[in-house]
């Protein structure tokens, strides 16, 4: 049984892809070369599948502390250290 092609219109350069959705072409071109987003290498440029792009933006781990977190005080004061301050 034959798969039918995607067509080529939900396939879209890295430059409009990182201007898309707001990331570097070469953090994108990663994250096409260890399969986090799909797409196709021609020579050396990447085309971007756009469903897997937009499902990896929909998913993607979130930055700074984990909900529930506490931060606490960088350094300790010394013992004695009464000027000491905690940042």
């Amino acid at each position: 049984m034959t798969e039918t092609p995607t067509p080529i219109t939900d396939y879209i350069s890295t430059k409009k892809a990182s201007e898309r959705v707001g990331i570097s072409r070469s953090y994108l071109q990663y994250l096409l070369s260890v399969g986090r987003v799909q797409g196709h290498k021609l020579g050396h440029d990447w085309l971007v599948f756009v469903p897997s792009l937009d499902a990896y933006i929909a998913n993607r781990p979130k930055r700074g502390l984990k909900p529930g977190t506490k931060l606490g005080p960088r350094r300790k004061p010394a013992p004695g250290d009464s000027d000491a301050q905690t940042l």
